[in-house]
């Protein structure tokens, strides 16, 4: 009976992932420390899985998966730790205002409810974003919010992560808002520039600014350049 209740899932296996540290960056590779502890009877682990996903305004995009084949048994109550490291690639969004990382972790048994884990995994900017952050702050500009947006447009993802800037007093009669959209690649940072400008006729009719936007490629992770970038594109349309 013990062995049919297990097979269900009840007194089955249990498991638990942990992170080696508070937060991860993009395109880091992590060690992460799988726990497991057998249930009632003996059951045979076939492999452990892994999803990473990114929640964002309600929309939850699958980041990566990962997978590591392994079979060993685990008795009634042991206790054991498997090691594997991942990759966290660098298209990972930022959990810095707004959106929520999530890990889930899956036991493969045979004729088993799978045993589950999910865990909130804070990300931290890789350097370049750190650097856009930098430059915003060094041109007044306050962060306000986050959002990961669809991008049907990207052949290698279909997601993008969006940044929000209000502007401080040297811009605020110009700009609404500027809307940055990070497209990390490893080596270098695709960034799409998006300036709502402030519009006196626009507003008369019910709009608060007209939008214009600009794509450069960042290849040095240098706040000054990039402020300067984003100083031009909001100087070439005022």
């Amino acid at each position: 009976m013990k062995r049919l209740l297990s097979s269900i899932g009840i007194g089955a296996a249990t498991v638990d992932t942990v992170l080696p540290q508070a937060e991860v960056h993009p395109g880091e590779r992590v060690e992460l420390a799988v726990e497991l502890i057998g249930g009632d009877s003996a059951q045979r682990i076939d492999g452990l899985y892994f999803t990473l996903t990114a929640d964002a305004g309600g929309d939850e995009w699958v980041v990566d998966r990962y997978g590591f084949d392994g079979s060993f048994e685990i008795g009634p109550g042991d206790e054991r730790t498997e090691r594997v490291t991942i990759r966290v690639p660098v298209w990972t969004p930022v959990t810095r205002g707004g959106p929520h990382v999530r890990l889930e972790t899956g036991v493969d048994i045979d004729w088993a409810v799978d045993p589950t884990d999910s865990d909130e995994v804070a990300v931290a900017p890789d350097e370049f974003v750190a650097a856009v952050f930098a430059a915003c702050e060094d041109l007044g500009f306050t962060f306000t919010s986050s959002s990961v947006v669809e991008t049907p447009w990207l052949d290698d993802r279909p997601f993008a992560q969006e940044l929000v800037f209000e502007p401080g007093e040297r811009f605020e009669q110009d700009v609404s808002k500027l809307v940055l959209t990070t497209i990390p690649r490893g080596d270098d940072l695709r960034l799409y520039i998006q300036v709502q400008q402030r519009d006196e006729v626009a507003e008369a009719v019910g709009q608060d600014f007209n939008e214009q936007e600009v794509s450069v490629t960042v290849t040095y992770a240098n706040p000054e350049m990039i402020g300067r970038r984003i100083t031009s594109t909001i100087d070439q349309f005022r």
